[in-house]
């Protein structure tokens, strides 16, 4: 079947629903996935994000057309619309926080959330320590909102702040394991708001200069930003989240060339073919047939 997509959920599993500006849930892994034989097939969460803590076991990943195995203690950050899958180990514990795109622009705790990337781009995994206080403060804060939810609660502002102190958590975390020279500054931001943009605009091909515009800069200001933050042109960053694409319908879906051509705004899908390859070093169907998820429908 080759038109098959990715399937996007609100949880996994339940299709359809509509998803709250204050929604928030959390569970065990084991509630979920030990009901599909510890394997969450690949999916998306559009307009949701998610936060997973593996405090025991380990969990095989796959996203953005790579697979790694994570071994427990560790966080990952799964961004809206990101496609995943799972395997889990048999009796893996740890938590898997899910909260609305909506929810993340709250006044209340939008400020914590830079540098987390929850609301665009690939999932982001934070390794944490065995004995390490973070850990610790993580596991304690999940179990309990998971006790507060429990008794009815929403998004009262209690849980509102808990939520707060998990994202404030997290983002302490991964600062602490980015090298010391990454602090934030003028370029930076601009960086993150010109990934924004893209995330909303890369499928239409705009160029440079109207991204510049848009963010109310010139050109060569947007390229330096990008070169001093991230090493690449504002053009590298743009055609990566393109192949980015690319490589997760090729990984996760039976969708034919050029139906992913399309999608991805190529008018030819040879243009398309020569673009990935460019980027990648290897060909669409070289990289399906070494990269595809294991049972997926062709």
């Amino acid at each position: 079947m080759r038109g098959k997509e990715v399937k996007r959920f609100t949880l996994y599993g339940e299709d359809g629903r509509t998803i709250g500006p204050e929604f928030v849930h959390i569970e065990r892994i084991a509630d979920r996935s030990s009901l599909h034989d510890w394997t969450i097939a690949p999916h998306s969460h559009p307009g949701m994000a998610q936060v997973l803590m593996i405090e025991t076991g380990t969990v095989d990943v796959a996203s953005d057309g790579s697979a790694r195995k994570i071994a427990a203690p560790a966080c990952m950050i799964v961004p809206s619309g990101c496609v995943h899958a799972f395997r889990f180990a048999v009796a893996a514990e740890g938590w898997v926080l899910s909260m609305a795109i909506a929810l993340l622009h709250d006044p209340r705790i939008a400020g914590l959330l830079e540098g987390l990337g929850l609301d665009g781009g690939g999932l982001r995994v934070i390794p944490l320590e065995t004995e390490d206080r973070q850990r610790a403060r993580l596991s304690w804060l999940l179990a309990d909102m998971a006790d507060r939810l429990e008794q009815g609660l929403r998004a009262t502002p209690a849980l509102i702040a808990q939520l707060g102190l998990v994202l404030a958590t997290l983002g302490e975390t991964l600062a602490a394991s980015l090298p010391q020279d990454a602090g934030k500054d003028r370029r930076a931001v601009l960086v993150a708001r010109y990934r924004g943009m893209i995330e909303a605009q890369y499928r239409d091909h705009w160029p440079i200069e109207r991204y510049a515009h848009a963010l109310g800069v010139t050109s060569s200001t947007l390229t330096r930003a990008c070169r001093a933050v991230v090493d690449k042109s504002p053009g590298d960053i743009l055609h990566d989240r393109l192949a980015l694409e690319a490589m997760r319908f090729l990984a996760f879906t039976g969708m034919g060339m050029a139906q992913i051509a399309h999608r991805l705004g190529f008018e030819d899908p040879a243009y398309f073919a020569r673009f990935f390859k460019n980027r990648t070093g290897e060909t669409a169907s070289a990289f399906r047939a070494q990269r595809a998820w294991e049972g997926l429908e062709r």
